[in-house]
């Protein structure tokens, strides 16, 4: 038949159906190759070229060939004029939408990488689901006017959703683009994570925010188990030991660093829905950024990192310049010397702010009475507590909890 008219056919029918239609010769295949950098897009042109090969072998005239690819998805050939090299296919398309249920097994029957599953859920998305009478109907017509022949095609079945045993070929293809694609997925995603984990070392609460968003993204296609709440916990379990040990690096003390990754993990484990789940990534991330920002002493020498440990973790004992030094086996004066040089405050001065700072946190999330938290930050003395406190702040405990309620 003239191409002229299979063109137009072609065009018309992509115009009345939402399934892909085209045209093409067995000797225009011959030469089609793949590109080195094998990707998603390239494995499911592979299956279809051996889906077509298939068909070439035993395609004739007047005969429409309903194909089953290895991905399940299908498609309808009409072999328009085999002495011409003359075709038509439509699809891809699926009867049913193709759920959970079968994209696992599709990927075992294959051999493919479970990070495979979120590029196939999402293609199976962008499938049309239809009836296939009607595409069997439309082919059917189309034989009937460019071959004259007023009798029905035959019609063939080419089910291949489940790839021979004995297809080495296809094995050595699905490792080699297994690898070239988890090389580049896994080096992207090592890049994206180093960066974040150095701004929660470095406490930029603000960069860390910005490339959570790339971090949190290139771990979504993560799949290690079908059982999607499961898989999201082991993945911020995982963050969680990451961003601890970034915090680490930073200079934080692990009696802190403890702390707060065990309050995440609780967290994270006693969550039931992945909308319980999907708030927390970035909130840890903030929280140990403020953690480092905080608690990180990875500035300061050996000898005043020991005495700021000690200080910050008996802040409710009674605390003086004498007991910090003997803890660090140096004289209160020399310890005085060295404590100013590195922080620019005294031991007294530093020792009352982050009492101060620490009753800040306690007025915030708790309803302890003044007395209460005085006692926990390690004052005895009422009066003295709200002058440190109004000092510091520049109103009193009293106004600044009463502020709170206001907001």
């Amino acid at each position: 038949m003239q191409l002229d008219i299979l063109d137009f056919t072609k065009k018309l029918l992509s115009k009345c159906i939402s399934v892909k239609v085209q045209q093409f010769k067995k000797s225009s295949l011959d030469s089609l190759t793949f590109d080195e950098n094998l990707d998603f897009s390239s494995m499911i042109n592979y299956h279809l070229l051996r889906c077509i090969k298939e068909y070439l072998k035993q395609c004739e005239t007047s005969k429409i060939t309903n194909i089953i690819t290895p991905l399940h998805t299908q498609y309808y050939i009409l072999c328009v004029s085999k002495e011409d090299d003359e075709h038509l296919m439509i699809g891809p398309f699926v009867e049913n939408p193709i759920t959970d249920n079968l994209v696992y097994p599709i990927i075992n029957n294959l051999k493919l990488n479970l990070d495979y599953t979120a590029k196939l859920r999402l293609y199976y998305q962008s499938v049309p689901s239809i009836n296939t009478s009607i595409v069997f109907e439309i082919l059917s017509t189309i034989n009937e006017y460019v071959t004259k022949n007023q009798l029905p095609p035959r019609v063939n079945t080419l089910d291949l959703s489940v790839l021979p045993k004995q297809d080495s070929s296809y094995n050595l293809f699905v490792k080699d683009i297994n690898r070239t694609y988890m090389y580049k997925k896994l080096e992207n995603r090592y890049a994206v994570e180093d960066k974040l984990l150095s701004y929660i070392t470095n406490g930029d609460i603000i960069l860390a925010q910005k490339q959570f968003e790339k971090y949190h993204i290139s771990n979504l296609e993560i799949i290690r188990t079908e059982d999607t709440i499961r898989n999201t916990k082991n993945l911020l379990l995982s963050a969680n030991t990451l961003f601890r040990k970034a915090a680490h690096i930073g200079g934080v003390h692990p009696i802190y660093l403890d702390e707060l990754s065990g309050k995440w993990a609780v967290k994270i484990e006693q969550s039931l829905s992945l909308e319980a789940l999907d708030n927390i990534p970035l909130q840890m991330v903030r929280s140990y950024c403020l953690l480092t920002k905080e608690h990180s002493l990875s500035q300061y020498s050996p000898i005043i990192k020991q005495a700021l440990t000690f200080i910050n973790l008996n802040l409710a004992s009674n605390l003086t310049v004498k007991k910090v030094a003997l803890e660090v086996n140096l004289s209160p004066d020399y310890l005085t010397r060295l404590f100013k040089k590195e922080l620019g405050v005294t031991v007294i001065t530093y020792i009352n702010q982050k009492r101060i700072y620490r009753s800040l946190n306690l007025l915030k999330t708790t309803n302890l009475s003044i007395e209460e938290i005085r006692d926990l930050i390690g004052l005895s003395n009422t009066s003295y507590f709200y002058t440190l406190f109004k000092r510091e702040i520049g109103i009193s405990p009293k106004q600044y909890r009463n502020s709170l309620k206001s907001k």
